[in-house]
């Protein structure tokens, strides 16, 4: 492998790449709603993404929480916990209103990867057509929801950007389950395991065409909150939604490394390139 090859590797490895993908999502939200970037939740929301996607991947199957913590500190880079210490004292900039619903993500994540009571002896991660939603609520959750919690209560557009990008990180995802479904051994089917490939792939070309919908509504209806207007459709929009359904076509159980941890991820970046260029 090329020494660039190895360091691109190690960029996605460390959980950089999907870091910036989310990262990208927060900047372009703020961008289409026409609020005033904040540059703390933003640093947050990247070095929060950074922090969790490790400890998530060094908690083993089914462990206990005494376990899972104890992997979690033994496996984790010494500096991934330094970063965690600054994720929470950022956290304390925040209004109530975001700081509640970053407990609720934060309790959704420990769901996901924790196994709770009698009734839910395993976690969420092991019922396949459950976890894909858990990943979409959280990833919308941050890049929408608390963002945009600074600026006053949620209301209906809020509403509707909140499940408009929760249907579109769903379709980010399929090629993931699609490229894991040989090898994903859990409690219930993921969504291809359970659909098979062709369907899974008509149920997310239906998700990019509601997401477009629910943002040709917002745009028609010229909804305002706070005096500001609220409107994704324009080019970059259209090119980034063309580019999540050619992803999702040619998605496929033998996929190379860097079809999905790469390029899938690196979506939301180019929607954000493509902002600052057109």
């Amino acid at each position: 492998m090329s020494l660039f090859k190895n360091r691109l590797r190690q960029y996605v490895m460390l959980n950089i790449h999907v870091s910036l993908a989310l990262v990208s999502l927060v900047l372009l939200t703020y961008h289409y709603t026409g609020f005033s970037v904040d540059w703390v939740y933003v640093v947050f929301a990247g070095l929060g993404t950074l922090v969790a996607y490790t400890y998530i991947k060094n908690v083993p199957p089914q462990a206990s929480i005494f376990v899972a913590v104890k992997q979690v500190l033994k496996q984790s880079p010494i500096w991934i916990h330094f970063l965690g210490l600054l994720v929470l004292g950022l956290a304390s900039f925040f209004n109530q209103a975001q700081e509640w619903a970053l407990i609720s993500i934060v309790m959704l994540c420990l769901g996901y990867i924790l196994p709770g009571s009698k009734a839910l002896p395993a976690p969420l991660r092991d019922f396949g057509a459950v976890k894909i939603i858990i990943v979409a609520f959280a990833w919308s959750g941050v890049t929408v929801l608390v963002p945009m919690l600074s600026f006053g209560h949620t209301v209906v557009d809020l509403a509707a950007l909140f499940i408009a990008q929760t249907l579109w990180i769903i379709v980010l995802t399929i090629p993931f389950e699609i490229r894991d479904s040989s090898k994903d051994q859990l409690r219930h089917p993921t969504w291809p395991q359970k659909l098979g490939l062709l369907r899974v792939k008509i149920l997310g070309t239906f998700l990019i065409l509601s997401n477009i919908g629910i943002h040709f509504w917002l745009h028609l209806g010229q909804y305002q909150w706070l005096n500001q207007s609220i409107s994704f459709v324009d080019l970059p929009y259209l090119l980034t939604m063309g580019l999540s359904f050619f992803g999702l076509i040619m998605a496929k159980p033998k996929q190379s490394f860097w079809y999905s941890a790469f390029w899938i991820e690196a979506i939301p970046i180019a929607w954000l390139v493509m902002i600052c260029l057109l």
